[in-house]
């Protein structure tokens, strides 16, 4: 019964926001948490095994993260291998030799959750080293999601690699419900990312089915990638909210791995002004903050975006609006480049963004009317974590927007 009223109160919240989310209760704000794709070495080659994955749940007990509230720890495409004689999914032994089961008990006892990846065809997207293909879920997705809630797992990403079966392509508009579906009939609240790269514009239909869904192509750690996917990103505000939201991909902050013969040592692929502007445009769209990078090893510039409670508090305002463009400010390169975001926040306010996209520093101003504000209002950097003072009807930064960088704010009628 409690966890009935807990999908009735969550499906009447997001009704009232304008967003019909699938009825599992969960994803009322954005989730947050780590993924395997680029902690050791580049993206994608992640050896992923269960002392990684229990040395990433112990050093996020411990560094501030859980405290924030980064509460997934997620596998992605290296975990499986086969399945075995009745179909039941199969973890690589060489790196799960006692199954996953303990890992997920682990992972459970330092206060996290655990997640899985899969994909919505006859394989997965990456063999990961291995002689052989990694069998999807088609075919097997109600067997699949019974195995995973017997588990213990509490967040499944579906991917949408070899999605061809006898010459047939499927359908997005097909699969992703069988697996929500699948998922819902366990009895066990799973959160569920689907991820077909925005191929059929799942924000305009699959909240009725995922609390997440990727609106683009994967993101790289570099920042002709981050631009493009910011752009794509620009005018899906309204189709986010309690229950379902867009979800720009992982986070690189810092810096996907290097070479094995370096542990635990970062090779960024952008500078630190590109690290906060991501960090800065995930959290004003109410994207997932997930981090695909290592933990373990945080750097300066790591605990200063990744630990930032203020834009972590617009990521996660419970008000649950995306955030969208509103404007541009005329600047030398083309207004195009100087562009301003807003993200409508619970106490009345709206974070802003001044993002300069392009590659000169521009100065950007705000106008008040932007946000239907007349006369005065406070401005706080959320970043410098400093209040700025009351100005009328406009605002400029005291310093401009360097190339490739965001600036966010804090603004509130006076």
């Amino acid at each position: 019964m409690a966890l009935l009223l807990v999908y009735v109160c969550a499906f009447a919240l997001s009704l009232a926001c304008g967003v019909l989310a699938v009825d599992n209760g969960l994803g009322l704000v954005p989730p947050m948490g780590w993924n395997t794709w680029c902690t050791l070495g580049k993206c994608g080659r992640d050896y992923c095994d269960k002392d990684e994955i229990m040395s990433i749940a112990d050093a996020m007990a411990s560094n501030g993260m859980k405290e924030l509230g980064y509460e997934y720890i997620n596998m992605d495409d290296c975990w499986a291998d086969h399945r075995d004689s009745d179909g039941t999914i199969v973890p690589d032994e060489n790196r799960f030799p006692d199954g996953l089961e303990p890992v997920i008990k682990y992972v459970n006892s330092k206060g996290f959750k655990f997640g899985v990846y899969t994909d919505a065809g006859l394989y997965t997207c990456s063999q990961g080293e291995r002689s052989h293909k990694i069998p999807g879920s088609y075919g097997h997705y109600e067997q699949d999601a019974n195995t995973y809630a017997s588990w213990g797992v509490e967040y499944v990403k579906m991917d949408w690699c070899n999605t061809k079966v006898n010459g047939t392509q499927l359908d997005p508009k097909v699969q992703y419900p069988q697996m929500s579906k699948a998922l819902n009939a366990t009895g066990k609240p799973i959160f569920f990312n689907s991820c077909e790269w925005g191929v059929e514009g799942p924000w305009e239909w699959m909240a009725q089915y995922a609390n997440s869904w990727r609106t683009g192509p994967d993101h790289h750690d570099e920042w002709s990638s981050t631009a493009k996917i910011i752009e794509i990103n620009a005018g899906f505000g309204k189709y986010a909210g309690p229950g379902g939201w867009n979800d720009l991909d992982f986070l690189m902050t810092g810096g996907q791995g290097c070479e094995s013969e370096k542990p635990l040592e970062h090779c960024p692929g952008m500078s630190d002004e590109e690290y906060r502007t991501e960090f800065s445009m995930w959290c004003l769209t109410g994207s997932p903050l997930l981090v695909a990078t290592d933990v373990r090893n945080l750097t300066s510039i790591m605990k200063e975006i990744l630990l930032n409670d203020e834009m972590i508090a617009v990521n996660q305002d419970k008000h649950g609006k995306g955030g969208n463009r509103i404007g541009e400010w005329k600047c030398s390169e083309g207004a195009q480049y100087c562009q301003i975001w807003s993200k409508p926040l619970s106490d009345g306010s709206f974070a802003v963004g001044l993002y300069n996209a392009g590659n000169m520093t521009h100065s950007i101003t705000l106008e008040f009317k932007l946000l239907d504000i007349t006369g005065e209002a406070t401005v706080r950097d959320l970043w410098a974590k400093k209040d700025l003072g009351t100005f009328s009807e406009s605002f400029t930064p005291p310093e401009p927007v360097p190339s490739h960088g965001a600036k966010v704010y804090k603004i509130k009628k006076a």
